[in-house]
């Protein structure tokens, strides 16, 4: 068994004889985990089934590998925000955070034809699948157990899928929202450790209720910025809302002077292969914004961003335009292939091999997901796959730069609470 771990831009690997973390993580108490505190607190696990009861337990962003007796022990969070891969060679198995590492090492060229497709289609690729024939990608909320270079388990300890919703009063529903985002950005200001925050600052309701809450808590140092082009409606909105809540603001303006000839410098060929990791598009939106706050030294190498990433997810944007009413079980292989890979058409042939697909992967994350509110199995599906391997993976542009970041709408105490809410609520964004 061999296991490189390369990448140390933002967030680095901590270990010892054992363990191997990125990231960090609260317990059920609330108390805060990251370097060698965090190889302190899963140093104690001697089993795989206490590893599987801890990633179970903490709440964060992390990726794991601990040994065990004659064990690998391997997990992701929600976010996936430090994909590892894996591949099998000469009965071994590899191990490393660096795919392209992997391809060169041993050569991989092949390309896995189903991959490809989805790709084309959907921006990334499904499951546990990259582009690359038989280099496998570990999926958020996974967890897996290797034993002699075999994987003998494998499983997700978190689902957005439930089986049931609250049938609290809405009332007192929404004062329970008050206080689990309340928990979650106090969580968020103990994980800072007074860094500066950076914070990408649209004209949305995500991005300022992030900056709302900051000022809340009287977090001080936070850095606005806004990009794009001067016309855009949004300038207006976001330099306001930092005034008023007297943050610093700066603008970058997306001409043609700051994007010419980005496609042939070294830097972007860099991130694309950073960014894209053989299975997701690279994320280009941010990428000049963050690299000129970076290289006119607007925001200190310590700072820390803070994007409101998929935060209409929890409030139910998929109900306007995707999740219709009274969805059925049967329903969801069609729906998914209908939403989630409109981006190229398919023969009837090929439309048949991809909805077998996803009914497979449907199985992989729940057996029994027949069994769930069918909305719930549909934005448990988004939340592992698009949202997982486009949406979070965008932060790559923040780590390549060599900065952390922290994404507050992703605590676990909030995808809890939110999972259970009725539909009813949430389709009142309509």
């Amino acid at each position: 068994m061999n296991i490189s771990l390369k990448i140390n831009k933002g967030f680095i690997w901590y270990s010892n004889e054992s363990i191997f973390i990125k990231g960090y993580f609260f317990d059920r108490k609330n108390n805060f985990y990251q370097k060698e505190n965090a190889l302190m607190f899963l140093d104690k696990i001697t089993s795989k089934e206490e590893f599987i009861n801890k990633v179970k337990e903490i709440n964060g962003c992390f990726s794991i590998l601990i040994k065990v007796n004659n064990n690998i022990l391997i997990a992701s969070d929600t976010t996936r925000s430090f994909p590892l891969f894996y591949t099998f060679k000469n009965e071994k198995i590899h191990i490393s955070d660096d795919i392209v590492f992997l391809k060169d090492k041993y050569n991989i060229s092949e390309l896995n034809k189903l991959a490809k497709l989805e790709f084309k289609a959907s921006l990334h690729t499904y499951g546990k699948k990259t582009l690359l024939q038989n280099v496998f990608q570990v999926q958020s909320n996974e967890y897996l157990i290797i034993e002699n270079n075999k994987i003998i388990d494998c499983s997700f300890f978190f689902s957005y899928a439930t089986e049931k919703e609250f049938t609290n009063s809405y009332n007192y529903l929404k004062k329970q929202t008050i206080s689990t985002f309340e928990n979650a950005f106090k969580r968020l200001l103990n994980s800072l450790e007074n860094k500066t925050v950076v914070l990408p600052l649209s004209g949305g309701f995500d991005s300022r209720l992030i900056a709302l809450m900051l000022k809340k808590h009287n977090y001080k140092n936070v850095i606005c910025f806004t990009y794009g082009r001067k016309d855009s409606f949004e300038i207006e909105n976001s330099k306001k809302t930092a005034k008023v809540l007297g943050f610093k603001w700066h603008f970058i303006e997306y001409n043609t002077k700051l994007i010419k000839g980005y496609l042939k410098t070294e830097t972007f060929k860099n991130y694309a292969h950073f960014a894209g990791k053989y299975s997701s598009m690279p994320y280009l939106q941010e990428y000049f914004a963050v690299k000129y706050l970076k290289e006119n030294n607007l925001i200190d190498e310590k700072a820390v961003f803070i994007p409101g990433f998929a935060g209409d997810f929890l409030g139910g944007s998929q109900f306007i335009k995707v999740i219709p009413k009274n969805l059925k079980s049967m329903e969801i292989v069609n729906l998914i292939f209908k939403k989630k890979y409109k981006l190229r058409q398919f023969s009837s042939s090929k439309q048949k091999e991809i909805k077998e697909e996803i009914k497979k992967t449907l199985l992989t994350f729940d057996a029994d997901f027949t069994k769930k509110i069918p909305p719930t199995v549909f934005e448990d599906f988004d939340l592992k796959e698009k949202i997982a391997k486009y949406i979070f993976n965008s932060a790559s542009i923040y780590t390549f730069f060599g900065y952390q970041h922290r994404f507050p709408f992703w605590d676990k105490e909030l995808l809890e609470f939110f999972k259970k809410i009725p539909q009813e609520h949430k389709q009142l964004k309509v």
